[in-house]
This record gives structure tokens, C-alpha cells and sequence, in this order.
């Protein structure tokens, strides 16, 4: 289940339990980090490590080269509420994005520019 925040200049959804389709969401939210999209974090609350090995996993791909170590930062995680959000207050983005914001925002709106693109 995904929970668009009301202050979507901080924060940008809240994650909870669920299956395949969750996960994929918070890839998602990940994902759009990382294009430019938006320039928030991702904060996972990990109680009680449970998401240790996804941030492993996680970890793992950034030493084979599959994500970069700047775009790594676009996660971050605590054990408890409380230093999530500190560390989601002292987020500045460290990637490159690769789609502009801007130019998302203006898609969004119905205004895509015209272009032709041989496939």
C-alpha cells in the first residue's frame, strides 16, 4: 500500500506491508530518485533488521557495478522512528539525476513535446 504524504515537498509516500506489488512500488519510488523525478529519500523504518537483506541485496549490486555508489544514498534506513527521520531531514540527493524534473512535470501535465523517434 502506498501513502502519498500531504507534504510532498519533504516526503513522498509511505510504504507498508505487503507482497511482490509493494516492493515493486518502493523500487518505483527508488527509481524515480534516481531519474530525477523527485529529489526526496527513501527511508525504510528497519525494526528489528527486516530489511537487512534487502539492503544487502542492495549493497551486493552496488559492488558488482549494477548501482551506483551515489545513488546507493537514495536509501536510507534506521531502526526506529526517530532516526529515520533525522536522517530523511539531512538528505541532499548525491546523484546525478537523469531525466529532468522538469521535463517530467510538463509530461505529466499533457504537454509532452512533439518529437519523432525512429524505433
Amino acid at each position: 500500500m502506498k501513502n502519498f504524504s500531504p507534504n510532498p515537498k519533504k516526503f513522498l509516500c509511505d510504504v507498508f506491508e505487503g507482497g511482490y506489488g509493494t516492493l515493486e512500488e518502493l523500487l518505483e519510488v527508488i527509481t524515480w530518485a534516481q531519474l530525477g523525478i523527485h529529489d526526496k529519500p527513501v527511508g525504510l523504518l528497519n525494526v528489528d533488521g527486516y530489511y537487512n537483506s534487502l539492503l544487502s541485496f542492495i549493497d551486493k549490486a552496488v559492488e558488482e557495478g549494477f548501482i551506483s555508489p551515489s545513488a546507493r544514498h537514495i536509501i536510507v534506513s534506521a531502526p526506529n522512528a526517530k532516526d529515520l527521520m533525522m536522517k530523511m531531514e539531512e538528505y541532499f540527493p548525491r546523484h546525478e539525476s537523469v531525466a529532468s524534473k522538469l521535463s517530467w512535470e510538463i509530461e505529466q501535465l499533457g504537454c509532452t513535446p512533439k518529437c519523432d523517434i525512429s524505433r
